[in-house]
This record gives C-alpha cells, structure tokens and sequence, in this order.
C-alpha cells in the first residue's frame, strides 16, 4: 500500500461509480459530456484516477489518448507533435496532403501548401482522423490557470463537433480559478468530480483480502 506520486499502487482501490460515470459519457454514441474536471486535496489519487480512466479508454483502438504535459509552452503544438509522430496517423496525414513542414514535425508534401498555424494544424489532424472513426482523449494534470492551459483551444474544437474529449485534474483553487477565466466559461459547464476519500467497506475488503483474515477475525 505504499504510495508513490501519480502512479498506480499494486494494490488500487477503484472508485468505481464515478469511474463508470465518465466512461459512459465519453464512449456513449452520443456523449453527453466530453469534458471532465476532477479535483480534490493533493494526494487523494486524482492523477491515479485519471490515468486509469485513460488507460481504460486507451484499450479501444478507435481512441487515440494525448497526455499533455502544463507546463510546456504550447500545448496544441505538442498535441500536434504526438499525433504526428504516431506511424499510422502519419500516414492518414501524407495521404490528406496535409503539409506541417513549418512545424518541424510530420512529413513535407510537396504539391502542398505548408500550414502556418498550428490551431489550422491541429484541426486539421482532427478532421482527417474523425473520417477515419477515431477519437482523441486529452489528459492535463495538475492544471492550473497558465497561459498555455487558456491558450489551448479545445472550445473551439468542441464547437465544431469535433471527437475531441478533455479529461483535467486539479486542486480545488485551482479548477475554480481555471472557469473563471473569461475565454474558458465553457468550463463552468463541464462536470466536477471531487475525489473524496475512499470507501472504508471498500478498504476494509480489501485489506482482508490481501492479509488473509476473515470477517470475524478482522473484528
């Protein structure tokens, strides 16, 4: 039961109801909801939560899972420069004649124009990758009000129906500080999940479980 920081403990108490919550809504044919705030103190698990949750998700080959780093400056371009360097995504780029030479990523189209922006870029990639049936989780931790978290610009990408899904984690002042920002009040309507602590039946399970007592000698 050791913890170490955002990584899974070999011994992982789910929290089941409010995983189930988010996974139906994102692999819904129809979703409801496409982003998720999760918040709660510093060491209740939200950055082991969400890495579940991703992982759950990753298992479906028709979803692709971005993890992005906060504190690099541009996000949409490291967003664009993981899926760019994923070898089949590369090549449903080549064939959309889609030119990201600017960029210092991705493979030069000669008949091509170069894109000069990489919002277009990343829109682009979107675009081309929902004709192929796929779907694009992003994961951020940790997040806070920084300008490359306000700079990022999955509002707009929603707005075009666009198969993109935002999955947040943060401290509470964090996350309130984050919806406050006037470009970012669609987060104002995007679900709060606050980790609270874990079950004490669910721990206790699991504790006898692993120390091999009985109910009656656990008493």
């Amino acid at each position: 039961y050791t913890l170490t920081f955002g990584k899974e403990p070999i011994e992982y108490i789910k929290r089941i109801a409010e995983e189930r919550q988010i996974l139906e809504d994102f692999l819904s044919p129809n979703p409801p909801q496409q982003v998720y705030m999760i918040s709660g103190v510093r060491g209740c698990g939200k950055t082991v939560f969400m890495t579940d949750i991703s992982q759950e998700i990753g298992r479906d080959e028709d979803w692709i899972v971005v993890d992005l780093n906060p504190y690099k400056a541009d996000l949409m371009q490291e967003a664009a420069a993981y899926l760019s360097s994923i070898q089949g995504l590369a090549q449903i780029f080549q064939k959309a004649k889609l030119n990201f030479s600017l960029f210092g990523f991705g493979l030069e189209v000669s008949d091509a124009a170069p894109i000069a922006d990489i919002q277009v870029a990343l829109e682009r990639m979107i675009e081309n990758l929902a004709q192929h049936h796929k779907k694009i989780l992003f994961t951020i931790d940790e997040v806070t009000a920084s300008p490359q978290i306000k700079a990022f610009a999955v509002q707009q990408m929603l707005r075009k129906n666009s198969p993109v899904f935002l999955l947040m984690t943060g401290l509470y002042q964090n996350i309130s500080d984050l919806q406050n920002e006037k470009n970012l009040t669609f987060l104002y309507r995007a679900p709060k999940i606050i980790l609270s602590p874990l079950n004490i039946g669910a721990m206790a399970d699991n504790y006898r479980q692993n120390i091999k007592l009985t109910a009656d000698a656990a008493r």
